[in-house]
């Protein structure tokens, strides 16, 4: 399995500028993270070749904390991330604590991988992001 998404290396390939000072692996991270902000702003249904593809709209529950809206969240989130992102294994997504958080109407998540190696196998490497979901129901991921 490459590392990078083939649109990405054909990107790069023909504007090296645009790597330049970045290591292989803040590439690869990057790629990842890019991959998931877009899987996970696709509306579910909204892609013909692939019903499945996507999350429910987020919009509409944004400013919730209830219990079962946030669970139901972490699950999506997991199946996504399974289906649709071979380079991340044995994701688990959590509510990230929010005592010192100022954004009132924000959920915050943590989502925690294992890098794949070459085979799909999980490595020792973790990948560590903080999912944010807006009122607009705009998913943001950041390293962690």
């Amino acid at each position: 399995m490459t590392k990078l998404r083939l649109d990405e290396r054909l990107l790069y390939t023909t504007a090296p500028r645009l790597t330049a000072g970045q290591s292989a692996d803040s590439l690869f991270r990057k790629s990842i993270m890019g991959h998931l902000t877009r899987l996970l702003n696709t509306r579910k249904g909204s892609v013909p070749i692939d019903t499945d593809i996507g999350l429910s709209d987020m919009s509409n529950i944004a400013g919730s904390f209830a219990q079962g809206t946030t669970q139901k969240i972490c699950e999506e989130v997991i199946d996504q991330i399974d289906r649709y992102e071979p380079r991340l294994r044995q994701t688990k997504v959590s509510i990230a604590d929010v005592n010192n958080e100022r954004e009132v109407i924000t959920l915050r998540f943590e989502v925690i991988g294992f890098l794949a190696d070459n085979n799909g196998k999980p490595t020792s490497e973790t990948l560590s992001m903080v999912m944010r979901i807006n009122a607009h129901g705009y998913i943001k991921l950041e390293a962690g």
